[in-house]
């Protein structure tokens, strides 16, 4: 049986146990414990991927001069789908307006005034601590000192000179070590699936936000879906110049795409995310460690897409009224320039996007935005398939640009 299928099943398994269970008092505490082990399993082998992978990648990558146009391919498509989706969710938005509706986080808090540059001193600690053993420990909800760490460790590993070369040759056995943990995880890795689609089902079930406005609800679906089938492959075929197909990439790489639609978390993912496109698209290993590190922390347009919404549905709301167009363009242009920083939040980059947009245009919903909080599992599952979906087609587009991407047979998909 392919594994893709066996990650198709445990999503609907963990549906249908939520949907059996979904009363139960229990469930929450029991499978919120369980999410944790199954995102800690993920994380831990998306942060040694990061620590040995990168460097080697990087490495080879100058060693054979590719790197300029890996970076400048992939900078060009993580800053077009940073800005192109939000505006086009926001432009659907204003166009099919719909009112967030109220749930039951309604009331029960308020977003402090504070939180983005909570966000920003936090991520500066981190980084300027200067002690490693608190770096890692924070690895879960903060890469960017390992990722600047593995790149600096990289540029200084290219294979220039005699005594650097042992050092090199050991560093891509590792890396290879690495692909063939993550390929191995990747066979067995439905059981993790199974365990956070559990809880993203549970959750929402028992949240009832998402069942009380059909119109909202279908929207909220709906508008993923367009990104996801029509904008993104089209943005895909421009880059590439009708030259791949995007849905059978995508496709190829369901198991990444179910991990981060369940999760709602991208480290979780990036150990599927490079497994299947080097395993199952072609992609050299070095394109694959070092597009998908930088699309985590840049190319968060489906994250953008979906606060963009969520932020007009929520203006409808308070309002009583439809956003003009003209607002919707902003509130969208805003989305994409604060998902630049929301990596520095993880797990809650809905939530930072919406805070930072809505400072940086002046709107005040008087903490409104604290109802996002009882759908925050949802939002964060579609639009981190979004951005999983981006750094698949991204890596894709990159190992094309640079010229050695390879047709894999179908039968070696995962």
């Amino acid at each position: 049986m392919k594994t893709w299928i066996t990650y198709l099943t445990a999503v609907f398994l963990g549906l249908a146990t939520a949907l059996l269970l979904g009363d139960a008092g229990w469930l929450i505490s029991v499978l919120g414990s369980l999410y944790d082990l199954a995102i800690s399993t993920g994380t831990l082998l998306a942060v040694l991927m990061i620590i040995i992978c990168l460097p080697s990648a990087v490495a080879s990558l100058r060693k054979d001069r590719l790197g300029g146009k890996t970076v400048s391919s992939s900078l060009l498509w993580a800053v077009a789908t940073a800005f192109l989706l939000p505006l086009f969710a926001s432009l659907i938005a204003g166009a099919f307006p719909v009112m967030f509706p109220v749930s039951s986080t309604a009331g029960s808090g308020t977003i402090s005034q504070n939180y983005v540059s909570t966000v920003f001193a936090n991520a500066y600690q981190i980084t300027f601590s200067g002690d490693l053993s608190y770096i890692i420990s924070a690895a879960q909800s903060f890469l960017l000192p390992l990722i600047i760490a593995a790149f600096i460790t990289g540029l200084a590993l290219k294979p220039n000179a005699d005594v650097i070369k042992p050092a090199y040759i050991c560093m891509n056995s590792m890396s290879e070590v690495m692909y063939r943990i993550s390929r191995g995880i990747s066979y067995f890795g439905h059981i993790l699936i199974y365990l956070t689609s559990c809880y993203f089902f549970a959750i929402t079930y028992q949240e009832k936000t998402f069942f009380v406005d059909a119109a909202f609800s279908l929207s909220l679906v709906m508008i993923p879906v367009f990104l996801s089938l029509v904008l993104l492959p089209v943005l895909y075929e421009i880059f590439t110049k009708g030259k791949g197909n995007p849905y059978k990439v995508l496709y190829r790489n369901i198991a990444a795409q179910s991990a981060a639609l369940t999760s709602g978390n991208y480290v979780f993912s990036m150990p599927f995310i490079m497994a299947g496109e080097r395993y199952n698209d072609g992609v050299q290993k070095r394109i694959s460690s070092s597009s998908v590190p930088f699309f985590y922390l840049l190319a968060r347009g489906g994250s953008a897409a979906v606060a963009a919404f969520s932020v007009i549905a929520l203006i409808t709301n308070v309002t009583g009224t439809a956003v003009s167009l003209s607002v919707c363009l902003a509130i969208g242009l805003a989305a994409g320039v604060c998902s630049f920083a929301c990596s520095l939040s993880l797990g809650f980059e809905i939530m930072f996007i919406t805070v930072a947009s809505m400072k940086m245009l002046g709107i005040s919903l008087y903490s409104a935005e604290v109802t996002m909080l009882g759908m925050l599992p949802l939002l964060s599952g579609l639009g981190m398939i979004l951005d999983a979906q981006i750094a698949i087609l991204g890596a894709n587009i990159a190992a094309k640009k640079a010229g050695v991407d390879i047709t894999p047979s179908y039968k070696d998909i995962l």
